[in-house]
């Protein structure tokens, strides 16, 4: 009995002492934070010590961290590049626009994601090369906000079949940033090159914005996708150092799963 009471000590001491054990909040616990909580997993084969790449993946219209944890494929695409996949919670289902003269009542979205980061990096050795926001719609509009005024939280972003509510900002505070979006030209719910049934905001507006920001090129070079779906142009001689990618296929308002991990291997790749 002392034998196994020694073991069974010495197992939790070594649990403890690991990161993973540290946080004290591996999904599908709950990571409570000020305005909210999120999940957390590591690559299961994690050694408990390496620097982890980051994907912090903003969900849709009332969709929930929950929901993004239950689609396993997500997950292991994160997983598979040697990413900590987060999910964060949008209270009341939808995130709220951010930035001077356009944020929404409610909760604050950017001390919420500020508030995310700052656990995040106390609780997991995270890469700072290798961040990425990822969303979808709603979530994906809120990546593109935190692109234009909190940008620096990243290394890079990835919006999916989302952008900017209301109206296109005239200008980002954050400056420059590494950005790939992907959209569907039959999307029914937010449209590609036209305002979209819920008021959002031209893509195409959001990229010039980018474009002049990163002090691009007006013309883009066709890039590789790595996906047939996927037809993909790319500023990659901006004077910022900083790389564009639009990518658009011929379906509607939709999210293939393995997109959210390619993110970051495109970010990975398009560093200058």
């Amino acid at each position: 009995m002392i034998r196994v009471f020694t073991l069974m000590s010495s197992l939790l001491l070594a649990l403890a002492a690991s990161p993973a054990a540290a946080t004290g909040c591996v999904a599908p616990e709950r990571c409570e934070i000020e305005g909210g909580y999120y999940l957390a997993a590591p690559p299961p084969a994690w050694d408990g010590e390496s620097p982890l790449g980051l994907i912090v993946y903003y969900h849709g219209w009332n969709a929930s961290p929950e929901g993004a944890f239950r689609n396993r494929a997500m997950v292991a695409g994160a997983h598979r590049r040697g990413a900590l996949f987060v999910a964060p919670f949008a209270s009341n289902g939808y995130w709220r626009q951010i930035g001077e003269g356009r944020a929404e009542g409610g909760r604050d979205e950017a001390a919420y994601v500020r508030a995310l980061m700052a656990d995040l990096k106390a609780h997991w050795p995270i890469d700072d090369a290798r961040t990425l926001a990822s969303g979808f719609s709603r979530g994906a509009s809120m990546v593109w906000n935190i692109a234009c005024y909190q940008g620096a939280l990243f290394a890079g972003y990835a919006p999916i079949a989302g952008g900017f509510w209301r109206n296109t900002p005239p200008d980002c505070p954050s400056g420059p940033v590494n950005l790939r979006h992907i959209h569907g030209l039959a999307d029914g719910v937010v449209a590609f090159d036209e305002v979209g049934i819920y008021n959002s905001a031209p893509i195409p507006e959001g990229m010039a914005l980018l474009r002049r920001l990163n002090d691009c090129g007006a013309a883009p070079e066709a890039a590789p996708s790595g996906d047939e779906r996927l037809t993909c142009e790319r500023w990659a001689g901006c004077g910022a150092g900083r790389v564009l990618e639009l990518c658009l296929h011929d379906k509607g308002h939709s999210i293939p799963a393995e997109w959210v991990g390619e993110g970051l291997e495109w970010l990975e790749k398009s560093r200058p």
